[in-house]
């Protein structure tokens, strides 16, 4: 879709089955043979990377542990743009930009340290639920909402991103995660340290879902009820 791109255009479902089809297989990937190399293992995180050819900004994978979070919240923890901005500080901000029947269109700002500038990025997403797993994809978009603002933001470019959620077999109350990263921020930042940086997000975003869970949103649920 062209920059400023039609109504129809943002319309057209740009997933398809092989989407789904493809981040499950490179789930299964593990393998030197096929690029991954083990970049990190910490207590319930266990984080791989892969080098794609074409690509300077490497493919991060990191299967995650959620003891504790069932996996609809933890679904709900990832998609609902309300819940996770309360938790997820790396967004300045984070919101729908169109909701369609098959998928939707977002917009972010995402913060970055003093001196360097903030990026923005435009993206589609889409999930699936079946009785294995929930499925969330994150496609690269524009939309003629929010153009480019070069005196303000660079612009960020999603490559491969999405997460896949399932519960832990006999335990209905704690869940798994498997997460990809890849994101070319753009700019003049060095891409061996947007490579770093991307090897150590997993562990962060688990850190921060784990703790604002327990501590807040559970609470909060209970209450409720």
């Amino acid at each position: 879709m062209a920059e400023g791109g039609s109504a129809s255009a943002a319309a057209a479902n740009p997933f398809s089955d092989s989407d789904f089809d493809n981040i499950l297989l490179q789930e299964r990937s593990n393998s030197a043979q096929d690029g991954w190399t083990q970049a990190r293992e910490l207590q319930g995180c266990v984080v791989w990377q892969k080098k794609v050819p074409g690509q300077t900004v490497h493919l991060v994978k990191g299967f995650l542990d959620f003891p504790g979070i069932p996996a609809d919240r933890l679904l709900d923890l990832v998609y609902n743009l309300d819940v996770r901005k309360r938790y997820d500080k790396l967004f300045q901000s984070y919101e729908v930009v169109e909701d369609l029947d098959s998928h939707r269109i977002t917009y972010a700002v995402v913060k970055f340290p003093p001196g360097i500038w903030d990026r923005d990025i435009v993206q589609f997403n889409t999930k699936r639920s079946t009785e294995d797993e929930h499925i969330v994809l994150y496609r690269n978009a524009t939309h003629a909402s929010h153009p480019e603002y070069p005196n303000t933001y660079v612009r960020a470019e999603t490559i491969f991103s999405g997460t896949i959620i399932r519960q832990v077999p006999g335990d209905p109350t704690s869940s798994t995660c498997t997460i990809f990263l890849q994101t070319d921020v753009k700019g003049w930042i060095p891409t061996t340290i947007v490579n770093m940086i991307m090897k150590t997000s997993p562990k962060q975003w688990q850190t921060s879902v784990s703790d604002f869970y327990h501590n807040i949103y559970k609470k909060e649920l209970e209450s409720e009820i």
